[in-house]
């Protein structure tokens, strides 16, 4: 189904991925007509100018009627009326092609913006900051810039000057032809020149898109270079950069100049060629001085469009880099959400975990966590804990395997059912910029005050209202920059605890509670009605929870009651174990126990 956006959804169980919407869509035929319009009105103008011109010469020179006050007024009123409309439509052209401009800019936001709202976290991740914000921003300019400031122009301009040069061919044969010449070695040049232009645009877009991530990477991590003393190394990294882009746009500035060098040019020949074959023309008898005259104000007049056209190639080039990069992006696979699948039903939070396998991260990890339970997903860094529980959230699909709640699969449900579904808390997750009550509010906006309270007093969050200046309309800036972590931690939790969701995952989510704000998660896990799964490292969480899933190098190794698995000598034990006792001179290393899925952590060390 081919939707408004230019976007292509899936009907059924059909999934394609999106397109880069064409700027000649039928929504926007009505701007392309407008400016179809204002092409021929300003050829009229122009032409309407040199006739005029024309009969008012040949009436002088010829002198064979006289020249009245009423002639003087009737040619003068004619010439105002041309060059206004001229004027008037060069003005509404602009008006015209940036509405164009815009409403194209639009539909690929648009698009852009949906795709990577359905593309997985843990995706994106992976790509270049710089490239992803230059695809928002600069790609999104040039697009613009080529559909308002070249197609545009290439319409209006394209129709006026042909317009002309036909008119100019009825004036006279031989000056409409040696003009479309002109035009036409003109446009060949330019032509030649082209390749330079987008060779050089394709270097500049990629110097800016890594000027752009290092300089957003340090914005963001200012501390860091400050505490490590690297302020100098970084200003001279990011000079370097500074210096290649650069460079970069001055290669880029000389085919571009070549380009309205060469328009230019076009433009200047073009009245040169109209005065020196209207001479020879006059001279053989078949032209009279005013037809000389009225070509060359004809070739004037279209000299504005000639420099015009002179630009196109430089939009063309930045719009051809540009739309390869967003082809790319919207390349990127991105979780499908069908149109027409059922929503989730009703969920008490029985997950299952059937033969789930990702990428390397997770391999063949099948388990359960009954309606209730709080399930502690421990092991060392890099064991896969942070995927399975991005897994049993959908944030990512698996590459083989199911998981279902409450007996549905989940990627058979519609994706924003699911989303309501299952609250998620972790340090890849944080504050967004706003107020305090935007961000707990984010999953559910039209959460009610009596769930608000109840969640803010789950999550001690009365005394650090007390402690911001505007309370719940205080901003906690970007990513929760004006919080401290402890802070962030509260508000991280308690937006995921909104709501009630059937079922809550908090990846590490008590990392940054101070002692004073420990029971926190405990308040949360007591209240919680519905499945609970905790990716932690400390063992007092551990043997709170009912049941605990060891995991290591992405397999399960152990699963079952904490009592049960703290006290014997298996994978679970030697970890939180090892953990508690590491000070100690007695500790001793992980050790296997067994092979297969479910053995001992030495083995896969």
């Amino acid at each position: 189904m081919q939707k408004a956006t230019g976007s292509v959804e899936a009907t059924g169980d059909a999934w394609s991925q999106p397109v880069v919407p064409k700027p000649l869509a039928r929504s926007r035929w009505p701007l392309f007509a407008g400016l179809v319009a204002i092409g021929i009105a300003q050829a009229v103008g122009a032409i309407g100018t040199g006739l005029l011109v024309q009969h008012a010469f040949d009436r002088l020179v010829s002198g064979v009627a006289p020249v009245t006050a009423t002639v003087v007024l009737v040619l003068a009123g004619g010439l105002a009326l041309t060059v206004g409309l001229t004027a008037v439509m060069r003005a509404q052209e602009r008006v015209t092609a940036e509405r164009l401009g815009q409403a194209y800019v639009l539909e690929v936001r648009s698009v852009l913006f949906r795709h990577l709202t359905r593309v997985p976290a843990r995706d994106l991740g992976h790509k270049n900051r710089g490239s992803m914000l230059q695809k928002f921003v600069g790609d999104l300019s040039a697009l613009r810039s080529w559909v308002s400031l070249g197609l545009a122009r290439l319409l209006v301009a394209g129709i006026a000057v042909g317009l002309a040069v036909v008119a100019l061919s009825f004036m006279n044969l031989m000056l409409g032809v040696s003009v479309a010449a002109v035009l036409a070695l003109g446009a060949l040049a330019t032509y030649f020149t082209s390749a330079r232009l987008l060779r050089t645009s394709r270097e500049a877009r990629k110097r800016r898109a890594r000027l752009t991530g290092e300089v957003s990477e340090r914005l963001s991590h200012v501390g860091v270079l400050q505490a490590s003393g690297q302020e100098r190394r970084e200003r001279r990294r990011v000079g370097k950069h500074s210096n290649k882009v650069a460079a970069a746009m001055i290669d880029k500035a000389r085919a571009s100049g070549m380009t309205r060098a060469i328009a230019e040019g076009t433009a200047g020949l073009a009245t040169v060629a109209a005065l020196l074959v209207g001479a020879a023309e006059v001279r053989s008898g078949r032209a009279t001085p005013g037809t000389v005259v009225a070509a060359a104000t004809v070739a004037g007049l279209l000299a504005g469009h000639l420099r015009d056209l002179g630009r196109v190639a430089e939009y063309a080039a930045g719009a051809v880099v540009a739309r390869d990069a967003v082809r790319r992006f919207l390349a990127l696979p991105r979780l499908p959400d069908a149109a027409g699948l059922p929503d989730l039903g009703p969920a008490a939070g029985r997950l299952e975990l059937d033969g789930v396998t990702l990428d390397g991260a997770l391999v063949d990890v099948t388990v359960t966590a009954e309606p209730g339970q709080v399930v502690a997903v421990v092991g060392p860094n890099g064991a896969g804990k942070s995927t399975l529980v991005s897994v049993a959230a959908r944030l990512v699909d698996p590459d083989r395997g199911t998981v279902r709640l409450d007996g549905q699969d989940i990627r058979a449900c519609s994706l924003s059912s699911v989303r309501a579904a299952i609250g998620v808390a972790g340090p890849d997750l944080p504050l967004l910029r706003g107020s305090v009550g935007r961000n707990v509010r984010y999953r559910v906006p039209k959460a009610d005050e009596a769930e608000v309270a109840r969640v803010s007093a789950l999550c001690g969050l009365e005394g650090l209202l007390d402690e911001l200046p505007g309370g719940w309309k205080a901003d906690v800036g970007e990513g929760g920059s004006r919080l401290s972590a402890g802070q962030r931690a509260r508000l991280t939790v308690a937006r995921a605890v909104l709501g009630r969701p059937p079922l809550l995952i908090l990846d590490e989510a008590e990392a940054h509670l101070d002692r004073d704000a420990a029971g926190v998660v405990d308040r949360v896990l007591a209240d919680h009605s519905g499945t609970a799964l905790i990716v932690t490292h400390r063992r007092e969480l551990a043997e709170r929870a009912d049941v605990v899933w060891c995991l290591h190098d992405g397999h399960l190794v152990e699963a079952g009651p904490p009592d049960e698995l703290l006290a014997g000598s298996g994978p679970t034990a030697r970890l939180l174990g090892y953990r508690r006792e590491a000070s100690e001179p007695s500790a001793e290393p992980l050790q296997s126990t067994g092979s297969g899925a479910h053995a001992g952590l030495g083995q896969h060390s």
